[in-house]
């Protein structure tokens, strides 16, 4: 990994994590307690590194 690959890494660590506390304050703001909080953004970060890997299936509409 050369220097512009980590600073690039970086970057997007850090943009993660503003989106996450983001995320997690709306949750408290939308009257969750501070553990429905934690619960969601913990998978809303297990969301973002992992994604849908159910390829086989089509999105609904």
């Amino acid at each position: 990994m050369d220097k512009k690959q980590l600073q690039e890494f970086i970057s997007a660590i850090g943009s993660i994590a503003e989106t996450a506390l983001l995320f997690y304050r709306s949750t408290l703001a939308a009257k969750a307690t501070p553990e429905e909080a934690m619960r969601l953004t913990q998978a809303f970060i297990a969301a973002i590194f992992y994604g849908n890997k159910n390829s086989s299936s089509t999105p609904e509409q």
